[in-house]
């Protein structure tokens, strides 16, 4: 269930280096999404400059939900081909690339959705590995992922949902900034991902590895990730899938059934320990949001 209580919110715009990024933080990523907000650093966002690399970050209850800007763009999406065979069936033929265009800015979560974000709008934690409360959530249907991110807008008043299946694709392989890597931050999948090979048949904390070219986390592995628009879609592998499974192309796409309120196999209704999400918002709702609210307000 769904909590509706009153809250206070603070929009916080911090600027991201574009060119270099100090290896300490590379190092040591910061994953507390507990802290309180900097009242030093709390300004107005520059939605119109997005080369300064800004995140947006919206504190509920004195917990963060920080969003990486995402300038759009175009990228070469590999799409398989089929043929039908009078034997066979419908059998894999060959794949061909196909250019895919973003054709508007966004914001996408630099994190998983965590366990303590779910619970500042939940009344209760879905998730089978919850010893932690920066590990993802778990355990949570499409309907309810959407229904937690109308929620948050409702809150807020900013314009929180799901990324599409191109905008998180785009998104994991770096952006305009994209080095073209066959994992979100590299080929080395056991430095920015946690998979059935490293993990321990566990999630782990978000941020704990090397984050991708636009500083983006655990894009690939730790858990799946629902997509919307283009064909619902799980993206992105988890904890217990194998390293063919977690690379920024793979999807596992599920049309929806005439029948999927009665199907509790479908996707749309489907809970796993290893299927999560994170939240996107458009950035020119965000900035129409932002210039509604008028002047920002700290939290206490």
């Amino acid at each position: 269930m769904i909590k509706k209580t009153k809250t206070i919110i603070a929009v916080v715009a911090l600027a991201l280096a574009t060119v270099a990024c100090t290896k300490e933080e590379n190092a040591k990523p910061s994953t507390s999404n507990g802290e309180t907000p900097n009242e030093d650093s709390e300004e107005e966002i520059d939605w119109d400059d997005p080369q300064t690399g800004q995140k947006a970050t919206v504190y509920i209850e004195d917990v963060k939900f920080e969003m990486i800007y995402v300038e759009k763009g175009t990228f070469q999406q590999l799409v398989p081909h089929y043929r039908q065979d009078p034997l066979a069936g419908r059998v894999f033929d060959t794949a061909i690339f196909e250019e895919i265009t973003i054709e508007e800015d966004f914001l996408i979560g630099k994190y998983e959705v965590t366990q303590r974000q779910w619970l500042t709008v939940a009344d209760s934690n879905p998730s089978e590995f919850h010893s932690d409360l920066d590990l993802p959530v778990t355990n949570v249907d499409m309907w309810t992922m959407v229904h937690f991110a109308d929620t948050l807008h409702q809150r807020t008043g900013y314009p929180f949902r799901l990324p599409t299946t191109y905008e998180w694709q785009y998104a994991a392989m770096g952006g305009n900034k994209s080095l073209h890597y066959l994992y979100a931050g590299g080929n080395n999948i056991g430095e920015v991902a946690w998979y059935a090979q490293n993990s321990g048949g566990t999630t782990h904390r978000v941020g704990q590895l090397k984050p991708n070219e636009l500083w983006l986390y655990d894009m690939c592995g730790n858990v799946s990730e629902a997509t919307t628009g283009n064909g619902a879609s799980e993206r992105g592998g988890a904890f217990d899938t194998e390293l063919n499974l977690d690379n920024v192309d793979f999807r596992n796409d599920l049309k929806v059934q005439k029948w999927f309120l009665l199907a509790p196999t479908n996707w749309f209704v489907r809970r796993d320990n290893n299927l999560g999400f994170r939240l996107a918002m458009s950035a020119s709702d965000a900035k129409k949001a932002m210039q509604n609210k008028g002047k920002t307000t700290k939290t206490k």
